[in-house]
């Protein structure tokens, strides 16, 4: 068990009116420099600009930074209960950042603070402190996928039906079901699990289906008979949610381990760590494909055997 003294810094999840149907969370992001020296400001500063130039994030107004406290978090990622009390005491806080540049090294860790964990740490040489960045970055990119897939606004008039599917199933249930569009186009399936720690799974296009381009009328069983999609094993209440869209979402990588039979939505393989210029237009958001899409929800019980 290793002990952190470091001051914090607070992400806010802030959810866009429900009323704006295909608006996307997004997270407000507050970066602090602890120690406060030169090469950590530099470093927080960089990080700042890179979040806003590229529509990753809305920094907000840090905390007073007039209080240090001690983080301390075991091989797992887990809090001691001293860190609990400090987090259960950040209210309507979201995510905890913190940065670090001292003794060689630079250091970038997230903290959720709704359950606890340490989710993100990782340390370089200050001389590898942009490519300490862009990972970060990256991972930040992938939290904001996942964000977009589970919480963007459902449609009022969605251009696909799915089929099928029952209000209910038995844990470890085989599950499968229809896709049909009412017009020809791209349909992305996401499996969105209760489970907040549970990752959104790609059910389809899958690699038994490639092909995600669905035309008017024709119907799709998802997933392939090839392929076990089962009920989670605990009760729950997971969500199918279809994505329709006209143009194929090609700025992601559909990624999977080779024995998994479904993808994973990830970022551009290289996010990089280049500062667009100052315009007076937002620049488009790694997730502006998800929000500019049409969606389409089937939420699900899983009850116990």
């Amino acid at each position: 068990m290793k002990r952190f003294l470091v001051l914090f810094s607070v992400a806010v999840l802030s959810v866009f009116s429900a009323d704006r149907i295909g608006t996307t969370p997004v997270y407000k992001i507050a970066i602090e420099a602890y120690p406060s020296t030169e090469e950590s400001r530099a470093l927080r500063d960089f990080i700042k600009e890179q979040i806003q130039s590229t529509g990753r994030g809305q920094i907000v107004v840090s905390f007073p930074s007039s209080e240090s406290k001690t983080w301390e978090f075991d091989k797992r990622g887990e809090a001691t209960t001293e860190t609990k009390t400090n987090l259960q005491s950040l209210t309507q806080v979201d995510k905890l950042v913190l940065v670090s540049q001292e003794d060689g090294q630079a250091l970038v860790s997230f903290v959720d603070v709704l359950h606890e964990t340490l989710e993100y740490r990782n340390a370089l040489p200050e001389s590898l402190s942009k490519t300490l960045v862009a990972d970060f970055l990256s991972y930040l990119d992938k939290k904001n996928i996942y964000l977009a897939l589970s919480h963007t606004g459902s449609s009022t008039t969605s251009q696909v039906k799915i089929n099928s599917l029952k209000s209910s199933y038995v844990a470890g249930e085989p599950i499968r079901f229809e896709i049909e569009t009412a017009e020809d186009n791209y349909v992305y399936v996401v499996l969105v699990p209760e489970n907040q720690k549970g990752e959104p799974v790609l059910l389809f296009p899958n690699p038994m289906q490639s092909d995600n381009f669905v035309k008017k009328g024709e119907r799709i069983t998802i997933p392939d008979k090839r392929i076990s999609f089962k009920a989670a094993p605990t009760p729950s209440k997971d969500r199918i949610r279809a994505f329709v869209t006209r143009e194929e979402w090609k700025e992601y990588q559909l990624r999977g381990k080779k024995e998994d039979p479904f993808y994973r939505l990830l970022p551009p393989a290289v996010t990089g760590t280049k500062t667009l210029a100052r315009s007076l237009t937002p620049p488009p958001t790694i997730t502006s494909p998800i929000e500019q899409s049409l969606v389409n929800e089937w939420e699900y019980q899983i009850l116990s055997r």
